[in-house]
């Protein structure tokens, strides 16, 4: 018998309602746990991920997931996932944003009421958008909000790793690291995984 976990991950894993989940017909599910204190959030699947089918496996899932390896995170407590579920063509964010918020009113909104995590760390621009109504992420990283929808859900906004792995040998890179990785020890020390 299916939980409504299972249930919900069987209907997002056949939705075809958009533009975007045709052009690869491969839905990318989150991966973790079903009952996180922590929901890690990305932009968009990429081609290594639409392979793997799971989020953030690529150059930057690699150094996502051994940072949040560092400070506790595991599939035990917390849950990787992406604003939309597809691979966009030419991986590139669709700028059709009522498609996008059709899509995160549909799974998004849905998976956070049904995994109920404390904590939502948010990766880059796009979650910073359709999770807070925001932008500016260079500016309001590190701090605390609630959601558009539910204010017992707190987030921490911070840079995606990619964006981290591309500034790395630059100037701020140093700085932009250390940013990142303090983002990532405070939502697990809030979320009471890491001390």
């Amino acid at each position: 018998m299916f939980d409504a976990y299972e249930e919900f991950n069987v209907a997002k894993s056949a939705c075809r309602e958009c533009p975007v989940g045709k052009v690869y017909d491969n839905v990318v599910l989150s991966d973790g746990c079903k009952s996180p204190k922590i929901l890690v959030l990305g932009e968009a699947p990429g081609k290594d991920e639409v392979i793997e089918g799971r989020p953030f496996v690529g150059k930057a899932g690699k150094l996502l997931r051994s940072t949040l390896n560092l400070y506790g995170y595991n599939d035990k407590n917390s849950i990787i996932s992406n604003v939309i579920p597809c691979r966009p063509e030419n991986n590139k964010f669709p700028k059709d944003k009522v498609l996008v918020k059709d899509c995160v009113d549909r799974w998004l909104r849905r998976e956070i009421e049904l995994l109920k995590p404390s904590c939502l760390l948010l990766l880059g621009a796009q979650p910073l958008k359709y999770v807070l109504g925001k932008t500016g992420i260079t500016k309001i990283r590190g701090d605390w909000y609630n959601t558009l929808w539910d204010s017992n859900v707190k987030c921490m906004p911070t840079f995606h790793p990619s964006y981290v792995l591309r500034k790395k040998y630059m100037k701020e890179g140093k700085e932009i690291e250390a940013s990142f990785i303090n983002d990532i020890k405070m939502v697990a020390v809030e979320a009471g995984i890491y001390k």
